[in-house]
């Protein structure tokens, strides 16, 4: 098949790739992820908690995942013991990143490429770590407290 979008640009396949990955570099940047690039994938860190944006890029063809750090359970650890509300926050996170996958989304549709949103997994997963968390200082406190969950 003829890509006739790349014939019609002065741009070759791997130019066309590159001006890509670059738009997504800036769009992640402008809302304040720490951005990475890994040969056809572009990873946004976002600075709150270590939650990750990861858009591959093939031929015309791209995914946009959203995943957690291996470091995220020891962040939210700290967060909870200094009394942050860590489900607001991660939501609050969550949201970010989502608009952001979603003008990206768009951004790439425009360009004619077919984009999967594969966020719910990653979400969900954040959501677990969350609640795992939540419910393990809840019994911290109980136990060496005697703090009930009704006196949170």
């Amino acid at each position: 098949m003829i890509n006739f979008y790349a014939l019609d640009s002065k741009l070759s396949i791997g130019e066309e790739m590159m001006s890509v990955l670059d738009e997504i570099r800036e769009i992640m940047e402008d809302h304040d992820l720490e951005v990475t690039l890994n040969k056809n994938m572009v990873i946004g860190l976002h600075s709150s908690v270590p939650i990750v944006l990861k858009v591959y890029v093939g031929r015309r063809k791209a995914s946009i995942e959203l995943e957690a750090e291996e470091d995220l359970r020891d962040v939210l650890d700290e967060l909870v013991e200094a009394g942050e509300d860590i489900e607001s926050l991660v939501d609050d996170v969550l949201s970010e990143l989502r608009d952001v996958a979603i003008e990206i989304g768009r951004a790439l549709e425009n360009k004619g490429y077919r984009v999967e949103l594969n966020l719910r997994e990653g979400e969900n997963d954040v959501r677990d770590i969350v609640e795992e968390v939540t419910e393990e200082y809840e019994e911290i406190l109980e136990e060496e407290l005697g703090i009930s969950e009704e006196e949170f």
